[in-house]
């Protein structure tokens, strides 16, 4: 009788478990990588941007790579280069598709701790900065629009 209770609470608590953020490993950090192109899309090498959200500031030499805080709250990027107008974007933080097995199957808790930790959340993988241009809106996965 013990074996099965116990059988069924580890099978219980692996359903309820999956769907969270930050049980199945994706974690608060995220790596992202940052290009900045002129308004021909040329790309611009050796611009220095600043990346910044509620969870804190982090910096790339373009184009390069570095590994973020997951937040809620959108990322404000600004791009800077001797030589060359600024570029600054709002990289839009999106829900992630297990957010919404937490609260299907976890009844909400999982919800709860991975909107709290940030894990819930993501940005594209791969942000492009068009220099000379402010507040553009990057909400897409794969690509930017440059609006």
């Amino acid at each position: 009788m013990i074996f099965k209770t116990l059988t069924l609470g580890v099978f219980f608590f692996t359903v309820f478990a999956s769907g969270c953020s930050t049980i199945s490993g994706s974690g608060t950090s995220q790596a992202l990588s940052v290009q900045t192109l002129a308004s021909d899309g040329g790309e611009v090498d050796g611009a220095l941007c600043d990346m910044t959200n509620d969870e804190g500031t982090w910096f790339v030499v373009t184009p390069g790579s570095t590994v973020i805080h997951r937040s809620n709250k959108d990322l404000q990027v600004v791009c800077k280069k001797a030589g060359v107008d600024v570029g600054s974007a709002n990289v839009v933080s999106r829900t992630k598709g297990n957010m919404y097995g937490n609260i299907l199957f976890g009844g909400g808790i999982g919800a709860v701790i991975d909107h709290n930790n940030g894990s819930a959340y993501e940005y594209p993988a791969l942000i492009k900065v068009f220099m000379g241009r402010s507040n553009q809106k990057i909400e897409e996965k794969t690509d930017v629009s440059a609006k």
